[in-house]
């Protein structure tokens, strides 16, 4: 489970792996949130007041010095989400394997297992007359599996 070449990359991994978008600074590591689930409540006496659907994939790049985590995240197609293309966060747990970190505003929580290499990203979300959470499940990469990914797909191995 740990080898590369068994790890799944879907749409949005693979457009930036095939792209020649340069990061600035190599992140440090990455975690690609492909599959997501969306559940809102709405603030209305309605027949049908929660509504669940299929949330935006969202490939996280990130750099880490000491208690503070920077992402830049990336969506479908350029999209943007709903606190823009840059996380700030916070470290709140960091216990190999474990880390844990939060958006500063801390609407959103990170953990991370680096030995399983899986991730959970809860996000609350809060319009006018909706409130709701954005789960999400993905895939741990560290810069190093990242770039021989990257590699295997432009058929370099």
């Amino acid at each position: 489970m740990n080898d590369v070449r068994s790890m799944k990359a879907p749409a949005v991994l693979m457009i930036l792996l095939l792209s020649s978008v340069a990061f600035g600074a190599e992140p440090d590591f990455y975690i690609d949130f492909s599959t997501c689930q969306n559940i809102f409540g709405a603030l209305k006496l309605i027949e049908q007041p929660l509504i669940t659907d299929k949330g935006d994939p969202v490939l996280n790049a990130c750099n880490r010095k000491g208690n503070r985590i920077t992402c830049r995240l990336h969506f479908d197609e350029g999209k943007q989400g709903h606190k823009g293309n840059i996380g700030e966060y916070k470290v709140t747990l960091d216990s190999p394997p474990l880390l844990h970190y939060q958006l500063i505003e801390g609407n959103e929580y990170i953990a991370v297992n680096t030995v399983e290499r899986a991730a959970v990203m809860a996000s609350l979300i809060v319009h006018e007359y909706v409130v709701g959470s954005k789960v999400c499940h993905g895939v741990f990469l560290t810069a190093y599996e990242f770039k021989k990914l990257r590699e295997m797909k432009k058929g370099n191995p």
